[in-house]
């Protein structure tokens, strides 16, 4: 379908490189996750070159940790909180943070794959070189997250809370934006074309330069109060 641009299109050329995972080290899996965990933080040590699989979490603190070359895999993180916690270079496959909090999380070259995140607060989060596959990240609170070099594939963020946020390099590709509020955030250079953004929740000025295909344009036309003949 002929594609749309709402005021102007950016040059593929100018995107930059989304840097993948560097895990160089074998992974050692941890036994006691939490209590490896709980040392961790008493000893203000970075979790490092761990496997951390298996596990199930509810309303547990672990904030302000810093996890560098983890693999996350099969973990249950229900109500936990993550506040100010770093991850760099960490994969995360069938994991699930629902309601949890990552409040001022740092996110560097990651990827997520098979996740669930319903309702998890990643407010003033900074999320770069992220990569999102198959997810499920609906009723998620991003606002005034910076956003950078990240991809979403296949994922709903629908209901979800994008306000005020800083977005640079942002890549969608089959994800559902259902009722999602982009108060505040420019949408400047982000294709929505191959995306659902029925219902998306703007005052109008976020749409300059954001990128629809023609049926997409003539919804989003409905939305600001347009009448189209």
């Amino acid at each position: 379908m002929k594609k749309t641009a709402v005021k102007s299109m950016a040059s593929q050329e100018n995107k930059m490189k989304i840097l993948k995972p560097n895990i160089v080290k074998e992974l050692e899996p941890v036994e006691d996750p939490l209590q490896f965990i709980r040392a961790s933080q008493m000893d203000e040590t970075d979790i490092a070159a761990k496997l951390i699989k298996d596990v199930s979490f509810e309303n547990a603190d672990l904030s302000k940790l810093c996890f560098k070359e983890v693999a996350f895999e099969n973990c249950r993180f229900i109500t936990c909180s993550f506040s100010k916690t770093d991850f760099i270079d960490v994969t995360m496959r069938s994991c699930d943070f629902s309601n949890s909090d990552m409040d001022e999380g740092y996110f560097n070259r990651c990827e997520l794959v098979s996740c669930k995140g319903v309702g998890v607060n990643l407010q003033y989060a900074s999320l770069q070189n992220l990569t999102v596959s198959d997810c499920n990240f609906q009723y998620a609170n991003t606002d005034s997250a910076k956003i950078k070099n990240v991809s979403v594939v296949n994922s709903d963020i629908s209901h979800a809370s994008v306000t005020e946020c800083k977005l640079s390099n942002l890549e969608l590709d089959g994800v559902k934006l259902i009722s999602t509020n982009f108060f505040k955030t420019l949408l400047k250079d982000i294709d929505f074309t191959k995306s659902r953004i029925e219902g998306i929740l703007v005052s109008g000025e976020e749409l300059k330069g954001a990128i629809v295909n023609s049926v997409q344009a003539s919804e989003l036309a409905k939305l600001l109060g347009l009448i189209i003949k």
